[in-house]
């Protein structure tokens, strides 16, 4: 059963979420701007996109340890572990840049895929589709405009 429409978090909560971006604001920055930190940059970029991707499955593991603490889905918590494998994957040294960018943004999609499902059979709050939709958006934009860098 769907959960009811929840009110969307306070600003305060969205300030929080949307500040997560400012990592990839800055390494965008200093690709397109400061030559002299363009390879760190497209890396860091990278790292701290696993990093956001290991915490959303992070999130998706305690959302079903507090939805049946005492009988968790193990298909659940075997996928919530994928988007940490993925963001490793993605930067292991010898993967291309660009490789890893697709396996993060795969990853990303079909986490958010799963969020917006989650929100609307009620699994997760209802506004919680609709903020990761926006952070999903907005990441997934900072991440194709890094492309062009990597070509």
């Amino acid at each position: 059963m769907p959960n009811s429409p929840s009110p969307m978090p306070s600003r305060a909560l969205w300030l929080i979420c949307l500040s997560g971006l400012i990592p990839f604001l800055v390494c965008l920055a200093l690709v397109y701007g400061r030559g002299e930190y363009a390879e760190a940059a497209k890396v860091v970029f990278l790292m701290y996109t696993g990093l956001t991707l290991s915490f959303l499955g992070g999130a998706r593991w305690g959302a079903e340890l507090v939805r049946a603490p005492d009988t968790p889905s193990l298909p659940r918590l075997i996928l919530s572990a994928m988007p940490s494998i993925v963001g490793l994957m993605a930067m292991v040294p010898q993967v291309p840049l660009l490789a890893g960018y697709g396996m993060v943004v795969a990853s990303s999609v079909l986490q958010l895929a799963w969020d917006r499902s989650a929100s609307q059979s009620g699994l997760l709050p209802s506004w919680n589709g609709r903020i990761r939709t926006v952070m999903s958006v907005l990441g997934l934009l900072c991440t194709m405009a890094m492309i062009p860098a990597l070509l």
